[in-house]
């Protein structure tokens, strides 16, 4: 089903469910997904659409926002490092690098350009990542593959947009989003662990998620800060 609103066609995506009210999410993509009641019919399904237009626009807007400030770490007023939002200061330099000054992020910049603030901000994002992984990884290391007779893999990092992490099996090999320095360590805990478990089994079966929740139980509250 689709339906022009908020300046451009969308797909609606529609689950209906044994509950009372509507409720109504917009992706990344910018299509709406539905969930309902079992009974809803489709023209009221579209009347409560239309009736959220503004606050699509408005989500939508702020999605855009969001995406824009994670493209190159910071908006220049603020940025987040690890769950916290810090302070954003921009300073003429001989050197590009990104220094820490309580809750203050300091760019020292050759040249002030998003391009270069993108550059310095991720390659801190980097060797920070790197430290919060190596000692993450111990853990994993011993319970999954050492307990299971497997090398233990390769981890690298790099930017992703549409994924948090991945690992190939057959290359022991996993990579993490460096977008992960927006967030608070345990979501780059619970990313790992993902990636680990996948060494085991390779979907997201039952199974999959039996290792997750064992090793885990807290697992959807840092999968959710991740949507």
């Amino acid at each position: 089903m689709e339906i022009w609103i908020a300046s451009r066609m969308r797909q609606i995506h529609i689950a209906r469910k044994r509950m009372k009210n509507i409720v109504l999410r917009v992706d990344e993509e910018g299509n709406l997904k539905i969930s309902c009641p079992n009974r809803t019919p489709l023209s009221e399904i579209e009347r409560f659409i239309r009736e959220k237009e503004n606050w699509i626009a408005r989500t939508e807007a702020a999605q855009e926002k969001k995406e824009e400030k994670n493209a190159c770490g910071t908006d220049r007023k603020t940025c987040m490092w690890l769950g916290r939002q810090m302070r954003v200061r921009i300073e003429k330099a001989g050197r590009s690098r990104l220094v820490f000054e309580g809750d203050t992020a300091v760019f020292f910049l050759r040249q002030d350009t998003d391009d270069e603030i993108r550059r310095v901000f991720y390659r801190a994002a980097g060797r920070q990542l790197q430290l919060i992984a190596a000692e993450l990884r111990r853990e994993w290391d011993q319970k999954i593959c050492d307990a299971h007779l497997l090398p233990h893999p390769v981890i690298r990092l790099k930017y992703m947009t549409s994924r948090w992490g991945s690992c190939t099996p057959a290359r022991n090999s996993i990579s993490l989003s460096l977008r992960l320095i927006h967030h608070p360590v345990q979501c780059t805990e619970y990313v790992i662990l993902h990636e680990y478990a996948h060494l085991l089994v390779p979907n997201h079966s039952k199974a999959f998620y039996d290792i997750i929740r064992m090793h885990m139980p807290d697992w959807k509250t840092y999968s959710d800060l991740l949507r």
